[in-house]
């Protein structure tokens, strides 16, 4: 009974994780589609109302259940009952200019002086952004410091071993370097924050975020081969030359 509980714990955990990776790596993706849209429609013409009001759905949700977490126990425990309460936790809308009929709907409710324009989508997005950071950043298995447990290295083949090795070393490693090029601060995390991102500013803060994926994923009760690899090519995309950061565009789904 104990290692069926065990083993019923590790898979809702893979799916929580799962699920945390597949959200990041799309709303990175829809942040830049906003800024694609936003560079594309300088006069504001296309408006964005109906997915804007998902978005704000999507940052409620998460919020709701971070300042509720600590009366509710583990965070896996408590994904899986919020998810079968709240079926859009952690669904990240699909970004879609409004139809004629969506458009007409509004006209009629006044809404139309009121509109969601490509400039405040973007806004909205990086809202989102920030809210996601603090639900990672929220979950105590998603430390920088990886504890790996000894159960689960003699579980783990030699090669897997020596990969996990590897792979807690350049998290370290690119950890540190983060760490000095923002010169003994989350200075430049905080200017995104606050809303005053500039140039590659974004990287940095984006960056921290994988990190600390990766550091969730290490902190699993149980972890794979591919997962390894997963982690192993989501931090070989993040480089440091000459104190700058360099990020490789992908797009790496989470094998579960």
């Amino acid at each position: 009974m104990v290692k069926f509980i065990r083993e019923l714990h590790g898979d809702l955990e893979v799916v929580y994780v799962g699920q945390l990776c597949l959200s990041w790596e799309f709303l990175q993706w829809q942040y830049e589609k906003a800024f694609e849209l936003w560079e594309s429609d300088p006069y504001g013409i296309r408006s964005y109302n109906e997915v804007a009001d998902e978005f704000q759905q999507f940052q409620v949700l998460m919020q709701r259940f971070v300042e509720n977490e600590r009366f509710q126990g583990p965070r896996v425990e408590n994904y899986v009952k919020n998810r079968c309460v709240m079926r859009n936790l952690l669904q990240v809308p699909v970004i879609r200019g409004d139809n004629l009929k969506e458009k007409k709907k509004a006209r009629r409710k006044g809404k139309d002086a009121y509109a969601i324009t490509s400039d405040i989508l973007v806004e909205i997005l990086e809202e989102s952004i920030r809210i996601i950071w603090r639900f990672i950043r929220a979950d105590k298995n998603a430390n920088s410091t990886i504890a790996c447990r000894k159960t689960r290295r003699e579980e783990l083949q030699d090669s897997d071993v020596k990969l996990l090795t590897e792979v807690q070393t350049d998290l370290l490693k690119k950890e540190r370097k983060l760490k000095d090029t923002l010169r003994g601060g989350n200075c430049i995390l905080k200017r995104f924050q606050k809303h005053e991102d500039e140039g590659s500013d974004h990287l940095y803060f984006f960056s921290q975020v994988d990190m600390k994926l990766v550091s969730r994923v290490l902190n699993m009760s149980s972890i794979t081969t591919e997962q390894l690899v997963w982690c192993h090519n989501k931090l070989s995309k993040i480089h440091f030359v000459n104190r700058k950061i360099r990020v490789d565009p992908s797009f790496l789904l989470f094998p579960c």
